[in-house]
């Protein structure tokens, strides 16, 4: 098996995951034009954001990505190879009314963690 076929369930549980915590700023992104059409009816953010994404929350994915930019530059191509050409709020609707627990929850920093240390 491939090392694509081997990340791709773990990449769809962060990709949708980072939607599900972000999805009020990336909805606000998409309402202004930034968005696709997905196969399934809905939309998803472009192409540089999902990858952007996903290469953050996958390291393991982040030199493929690099290899595959200098050969594709059609981010929205390497999306849907990938298996995330998508709508992510579909997508977890699906998953809620199934009630699956397909992806785990992943708690936002807290205001603490994420301060400025004072000098």
């Amino acid at each position: 098996m491939s090392f694509f076929e081997q990340i791709k369930p773990s990449i769809k549980t962060k990709w949708l995951d980072y939607f599900e915590n972000n999805q009020d700023w990336l909805n606000i992104l998409m309402d202004r034009g930034e968005s696709v059409a997905t196969p399934d009816g809905g939309r998803r953010p472009q192409g540089s954001v999902v990858l952007g994404a996903i290469s953050a929350k996958e390291p393991r994915l982040a030199e493929s990505l690099y290899l595959f930019s200098l050969v594709e530059a059609n981010f929205d191509t390497i999306v849907d190879v990938l298996g995330l050409n998508f709508d992510p709020l579909l997508e977890l609707r699906n998953l809620e009314e199934k009630g699956a627990a397909a992806k785990p929850m992943i708690t936002p920093p807290t205001p603490a963690q994420i301060s400025m240390p004072t000098e």
